[in-house]
């Protein structure tokens, strides 16, 4: 048996394995679609407020770039 050979049989050996079956999981307790941090009873306040977060996110650039363009044409 070649040295190479034998080393890839004492790392098979070195490293332990556990059964598929005893793998716990962290978040069993939540149940069928709860993949999510929060939850939504109503879906219209859920989707005004998820709207609102995202617009005001993608606008704070275009509010910051129109504040410093005015700020740049007050002082010339």
């Amino acid at each position: 048996m070649s040295l190479s050979s034998l080393r890839v049989v004492s790392l098979k050996r070195a490293v332990p394995r556990l059964p598929v079956g005893s793998v716990r999981f962290a978040h069993s307790d939540h149940g069928h679609h709860h993949h999510l941090p929060f939850q939504w009873k109503n879906r219209r306040a859920f989707a005004i407020k998820y709207t609102a977060f995202v617009t005001t996110g993608f606008m704070i650039p275009f509010i910051a770039v129109g504040y410093q363009l005015r700020k740049s044409q007050g002082s010339a």
